[in-house]
């Protein structure tokens, strides 16, 4: 596969993986990388300012700005969302690839990946269960659609794509996750 055809096509992976082992874990790992790197590029400042997103963590202001949503803790231990954008900045990062957008790097040390049934967290919002993030992450949205509420009382519905950061941790009072009909999948980084 010539380099032109390979920059037109979201294809080249499932062809560079027919080639070998090698070649395989090299693209596992890339793939992997790259959720970091998602990750990582929303990660720059935290301000606060609430308002609906649905898939905002797709770029809505060019390949420059990235949209990303917070969820905080107040000194009252409460939780509550803000809409955040990590100002990108073109940097020649692969060559001889095209130049890219990069921003708001910032160090992880694990990355894991969570999968959910259908309803999961049901019960725990019937039961008003919140629970604190166990650690400082952020997690991207795989597949699936989870509706998070904060103690505040507002809820955002994430879908595929969306990435939020979660800083709730103990002694915050945390949030409630609802998986939605088809369960899903999350990205996790440390």
């Amino acid at each position: 596969m010539d380099r032109q055809m390979a920059q037109r096509t979201p294809f080249v992976v499932i062809e560079v993986c027919r080639r070998g082992k090698n070649v395989r874990e090299k693209v596992g790992a890339a793939i992997v990388m790259t959720a970091v790197l998602s990750l990582a590029m929303g990660a720059v400042g935290s301000t606060a300012g609430a308002e609906e997103t649905s898939t905002k963590a797709r770029s809505q202001n060019g390949a420059s700005k990235f949209s990303y949503v917070r969820l905080y803790c107040s000194p009252d231990h409460e939780t509550h969302f803000a809409d955040l954008t990590a100002e990108l900045a073109e940097q020649n990062f692969a060559p001889p690839a095209a130049p890219i957008y990069i921003g708001g790097d910032q160090p992880s040390s694990s990355v894991f990946f969570a999968g959910f049934g259908p309803h999961w967290g049901t019960a725990d919002l019937v039961n008003h269960l919140y629970h604190p993030t166990p650690a400082i992450q952020f997690l991207a949205v795989a597949q699936g659609v989870f509706s998070i509420t904060a103690t505040d009382g507002e809820t955002r519905q994430l879908h595929a794509g969306a990435v939020l950061h979660l800083e709730d941790v103990a002694p915050c009072k945390g949030h409630i996750t609802v998986v939605g009909d088809t369960g899903g999948f999350l990205v996790f980084t440390r």
